[in-house]
């Protein structure tokens, strides 16, 4: 892993949750454009399945609606099937596929934040 975390730090980008005194998940994101762009999530395995993810995810969507965007993005390894269930159950739609800098093969999500009118 290459991240810059302290330089994430220091441009606002980063968010953590606190649990019993320790980091129980993170969360690397920041507004563009079109939507509020999640570049990195991560909870402690041992926090796994108390709803941090979650969290994490709603505090993004509450930002992007406070700068008034109307989406979330991010994107996802292929291989990783268990992130991508979670993000299909929390809203998130597959949007296409590609191959990253890195020759990882991922998919590409968004979730709206604009409420979908009521079926005629």
């Amino acid at each position: 892993m290459m991240a810059d975390y302290d330089g994430e730090v220091v441009a606002g980008r980063a968010v953590v949750i606190e649990v019993d005194g320790s980091v129980g998940g993170y969360m690397v994101a920041w507004p563009e454009g079109d939507a509020y762009y999640i570049d990195n999530i991560g909870v402690d395995p041992n926090r796994q399945g108390a709803g941090l993810g979650r969290r994490l995810i709603e505090h993004a969507a509450a930002e992007a609606r406070h700068l008034g965007l109307p989406a979330l993005r991010l994107y996802t390894n292929v291989a990783m099937v268990e992130s991508l269930a979670m993000y299909t159950y929390l809203g998130f739609v597959e949007t296409h596929r590609g191959t990253t800098e890195k020759g990882f093969d991922v998919i590409y999500m968004r979730r709206s934040l604009i409420a979908s009118p009521p079926p005629a």
